[in-house]
């Protein structure tokens, strides 16, 4: 079983055995890492720079790996080459709230199964680590 994830050497994830072995390693997909952690098993949440970011599937610059490093889900770029540069904030989640004066508003919840990002061109994205 998988228990511990390391960046080594700035370009390689590193996932150990609980007995300390390495058990697979991982070179960012597109430029390079800025945050990543292991929610659960087959649940590693990465996060790649935005500088140079630029993808032509519509994918955005964070996705999810499993045990093996293989990409279980990438987040849908809300505009063509969008990005989320900013940090993301872990177990978290968007509501919209309706005012007396009829005014919305965006409110943050706490929810310990989703994450929120705030895209490039302004967009907040609450995402399920299950998505």
């Amino acid at each position: 079983m998988c228990t511990s994830l390391k960046q080594i050497d700035n370009k390689t994830l590193c996932l150990f055995s609980s007995k300390g072995n390495l058990s697979a390693t991982y070179k960012p997909r597109w430029t390079e890492f800025r945050e990543f952690r292991r929610i659960e098993n087959n649940c590693i949440i990465v996060k790649e720079s935005e500088e140079k970011f630029k993808d032509k599937s519509g994918y955005a610059n964070i996705y999810c790996l499993d045990d093996k490093f293989q990409i279980v889900w990438t987040i849908d770029a809300p505009f063509k080459n969008n990005s989320f540069p900013n940090p993301i904030v872990w177990n978290k989640q968007t509501i919209r709230r309706q005012k007396v004066d009829g005014y919305l508003t965006l409110d943050t919840i706490d929810n310990s199964k989703t994450f929120l990002c705030l895209s490039w061109h302004g967009f907040a994205v609450t995402v399920d680590y299950e998505t």
